[in-house]
């Protein structure tokens, strides 16, 4: 219970990774609850007697592995996280301006020095190294970010957990619409098998599951996708250097003593 409980005390579990599993049981659970709820109370106090004894914990820890495993996927086709893309002197995410001043705020509050365009060039890999490390670091000073930051890196996570439960959220939502359309009599298992007058008053419980059903099944079907991931991605990453101005001075170090995080 107290692991639970923390699930759901934090901003980042609750929203990023507990809310993402129980949207795809949503479509089940509803028919179930709606339909039985009433008439058995006792499946309702089951219900709820597994999720406090770990049924969310699993869905968090579910959609945080898919998505975890997701994200690494998305990386290697991506070419690198969007924070380490956006300080790429070869990547036209950000302007040269934007990418030019976030470098040197970079060496003058992190105490990193940075590439130039020929260094980069020179080795890639290395480069990339500086830029993965000083974003690590970055993100170490601005964990106390409440807000906007915290709220654009829930985002973020939403997201690449929402993509990765996706097929299981095709198919729940399948089910719940199939089980909404019998419970309204819409459809029968004996002929006539389609009734669609029934859909102009399918009932409660079969209106509301048809409801959440197709409405989650669009965006898992039309939203959900890795080009929505990136774009949160790439948020993130300009709201995370956005918050170098508020940083202390460091003292710079040489490139030579940096290595790989």
């Amino acid at each position: 219970m107290t692991t639970i409980f923390e699930l759901v005390k934090d901003p980042y579990e609750r929203k990023a990774r507990v809310i993402p599993g129980l949207l795809v049981a949503l479509p089940v659970l509803v028919p179930l609850v709606c339909v039985y709820g009433a008439k058995h109370p006792l499946l309702t106090g089951v219900i709820g007697l597994l999720g406090g004894c770990g049924a969310i914990y699993a869905l968090s820890s579910v959609a945080r592995g898919r998505g975890k495993m997701l994200e690494e996927t998305l990386v290697e086709k991506w070419g690198g996280m969007p924070t380490t893309i956006a300080l790429r002197h070869r990547d036209k995410f950000l302007d040269t301006i934007s990418t030019q001043r976030y470098h040197t705020a970079i060496t003058a509050k992190l105490g990193i020095a940075m590439p130039t365009a020929d260094e980069e060039l020179a080795d890639i890999g290395r480069a990339d190294d500086i830029y993965i490390g000083a974003t690590k670091r970055l993100r170490e000073l601005t964990r106390t970010n409440k807000r906007l930051l915290l709220k654009e890196n829930i985002a973020y996570g939403f997201h690449r957990n929402m993509l990765a439960m996706k097929p299981v959220g095709i198919i729940s939502c399948l089910m719940g619409t199939i089980y909404g359309l019998l419970i309204g009599k819409i459809l029968q298992i004996t002929p006539p098998y389609f009734f669609p007058i029934n859909l102009v008053d399918p009932g409660l419980a079969s209106g509301i599951t048809l409801l959440i059903s197709l409405a989650l099944l669009a965006a898992w079907l039309f939203y959900f996708n890795q080009h929505a991931v990136r774009r949160m991605g790439f948020v993130y990453a300009e709201r995370l250097f956005e918050c170098l101005p508020s940083l202390p001075v460091s003292k710079p170090k040489k490139r030579d003593d940096l290595g790989a995080p």
